[in-house]
């Protein structure tokens, strides 16, 4: 570092330590210069004024104000997945907020605070943690601040700029749904889940609530101010406060709140304003102080939580690592969508951790239903997001709705039996007559056992996209080399071009539809043909169901794929119920939700690999080895 630079850093330095003391005496200079301030005694004659039980009650409001502040703590450990036990995240945090807002410096003295008590962090998550904090409190604040002056401004313009601060709150969560990720010159900025926000706005609310509430009981006998008109007042010039750093907000808190509080008398401001101080600045940070002298003493600063021991634990798990037998071959999407498998003991699911939610995907690949949804609870409160179980099956839902879950119906699953099916009756009229139609235009679909033409299948898929849209993805597939490789491929053929095909994820007892891609103007019945195809493959593999996939079953279903049901029941298939389920009607709401965003904007592709498309041989040449063996096993068992 040149001398030059080093003076630049020197001063910088000394500016950042002497700006919050300069402020903190301009303000109360010019506090000096605007109102008449008591001496000592007079404040201390009036501090006298406040009746014992008024002492008390702040006390205890002050306790609560912490009790939340230590919990918004334990929201901000799990957003950076820090690792840090709960309990002990919420001591730390309160001891923290104690010592950085009485001494001031907040950045400083919190990231100091908190790496002293644990030392789990490095200093660097320590000023990372202390940032979140920061900055989303004062979020949160400035939220609460225009609920106050939306409800009760004294002028309309007051309403109307709580009404724009709301207004921009709203856009704000709006965005963090959307786009919960973005990337800033390299930087990867993850922000908060909206159950995050959520939590955290709650823990504000009853923060600077009770805090304002020991402010008020703490004013002398006979201030005339009312509860209503001292709380959006207080929030405000405890804004100001947190900006300034100053120690104990001492100067700007006072300026402010006699500036907001015009008709109040500035004596009894001031003096109750020492009094909160003694209350809720002297005592938390001489607690603090000797937490932070003697850090082995935060074990006993508050009982363990009584929480269930997690007896199941967990392991995440590649997503290529779930059984060949399992129930549902459906779970096969993880491959493609980001999932993974996730051990809960013996319990093994297919899991998609999202922004929002962290949702297990149909039934359980392994173990007992009973023991899932309490797993996946402690699964997403360690993420800050919502619990959530989609498309599962009557039992699971059952056994959700046990633990007190919500259950909704969401879609109903196609199934037929190959080994039964048969397309006589009137039951199949419309099937054979577009198999007819079929058959006549020349036709001819077959199933692919050995290399897939990808060229041709790229071709197609691009052609259906530019017809139909972006492909959806996460809970149905794209078509991606790799990835449907390891399907059962069919494919339809015009002479030598092809101009459809459909792939069917594999199970040991179970396919399941994924992609279904047709060239524009292809033939009637060019669908049904493939699904026939399909079904007589799978009876010659000893395939007991062949799932067509689900379709939406609730109340607007009517309106939505209406096309799809139609086909599909060309089949005469057995309609099975799937459910979504989640602890409350609120995760249940934000995980449809964030369903259907990843359903309409899926992630882009990042297992794709362009060149496959090119050199097939070269790419695929393992995935070819499985589509062999599986092709010599089928034929064999025909």
């Amino acid at each position: 570092m040149t001398p030059r630079a080093a003076r630049k850093t020197t001063l910088a330095n000394a500016f950042r330590i002497s700006a919050p003391l300069l402020i903190m005496v301009a303000c109360l200079v010019a506090l000096a210069g605007h109102a008449e301030i008591p001496s000592l005694p007079e404040l201390l004659g009036l501090i006298r004024q406040v009746p014992p039980l008024n002492w008390c009650s702040a006390i205890a409001g002050t306790i609560l104000s912490f009790w939340a502040l230590g919990r918004y703590d334990a929201v901000a450990h799990r957003h950076l997945r820090t690792g840090v036990v709960e309990s002990k995240a919420r001591r730390a945090g309160m001891a923290s907020i104690a010592f950085s807002q009485a001494v001031g410096f907040g950045l400083l003295s919190g990231s100091f605070s908190r790496w002293r008590l644990l030392p789990r962090l490095s200093p660097l998550q320590a000023a990372q943690l202390t940032g979140f904090v920061g900055i989303t409190f004062m979020t949160a604040l400035a939220v609460i601040c225009g609920a106050s002056l939306l409800l009760i401004g004294q002028t309309l313009a007051l309403r109307a700029l709580g009404a724009a601060i709301l207004l921009g709150a709203g856009a704000g969560l709006f965005l963090c749904f959307l786009h919960p990720e973005w990337r800033i010159r390299g930087l990867k900025l993850r922000l908060p889940s909206l159950q995050a926000i959520l939590a955290l706005g709650l823990w504000t609310l009853i923060d600077v609530t009770c805090a304002g509430m020991a402010l008020w009981l703490l004013l002398p006998e006979g201030s005339g101010i009312t509860l209503t008109a001292l709380l959006p007042a207080y929030f405000l010039a405890l804004g100001l406060a947190i900006v300034s750093s100053s120690p104990g907000g001492a100067g700007p808190m006072e300026l402010a709140m006699i500036a907001l509080l015009p008709n109040a008398d500035p004596a009894v401001l001031v003096a109750g304003l020492l009094a909160f101080r003694m209350v809720y600045y002297a005592l938390p940070v001489a607690l603090a102080g000797a937490l932070l002298i003697w850090p082995a003493l935060l074990r006993y600063a508050l009982p363990e939580d009584r929480e269930e021991p997690d007896l199941l634990g967990s392991d995440v798990r590649a997503a290529a690592s779930q059984p060949f037998t399992r129930p549902q071959a459906e779970t096969g999407v993880i491959l493609q969508n980001g999932g993974h498998v996730m051990a809960f003991g013996l319990n093994q699911v297919a899991m998609l951790d999202t922004p929002q939610v962290s949702a297990v995907l149909f039934d359980p690949i392994t173990g007992r239903r009973g023991e899932i949804p309490a797993a996946l609870a402690r699964h997403a409160r360690a993420r800050n997001t919502a619990a959530c179980l989609y498309k599962c099956s009557a039992r699971m839902a059952i056994a959700a709705r046990r633990e007190g879950w919500k259950v909704l119906r969401v879609a109903q699953d196609a199934i037929i039996a190959p080994a039964t099916f048969n397309d006589s009756g009137s039951s199949f009229r419309q099937l054979r007559r577009k198999l007819r139609h079929a058959e006549k235009s020349g036709l001819r679909v077959e199933p692919s056992w050995s290399a897939l033409p990808l060229r041709e299948m790229a071709e197609v898929d691009a052609a259906w996209i530019a017809q139909h849209g972006r492909a959806r993805g996460t809970t149905m597939g794209q078509f991606e080399p790799s990835y449907v490789a390891l399907q059962v491929t069919f494919l339809a053929w015009m002479e030598d071009r092809l101009i459809g095909y459909m792939t069917f994820h594999r199970a040991a007892d179970e396919w399941c539809l994924d992609l279904v891609r047709q060239l524009p103007g292809a033939p009637d019945g060019t669908g049904h043909a493939l699904v026939r195809a399909a079904i007589d493959a799978a009876r010659d593999a000893g395939v007991a169901r062949l799932s067509l996939a689900a379709v939406p079953d609730h109340r607007y279903a009517h309106k939505v794929d209406r096309g799809l049901r139609q086909f599909k029941s060309c089949f005469a298939p057995a309609w099975e119920t799937r459910y979504i389920a989640a602890p409350t009607w609120t995760q249940l709401a934000l995980a449809l939700a964030e369903m259907i965003r990843l359903v309409h904007r899926p992630a882009p592709l990042v297992n794709a690999d362009a060149s496959a498309l090119f050199n097939p041989e070269e790419t695929m040449q393992e995935a070819h080895v499985h589509l062999e063996e599986k092709a010599v096993a089928l034929r064999q068992s025909a």
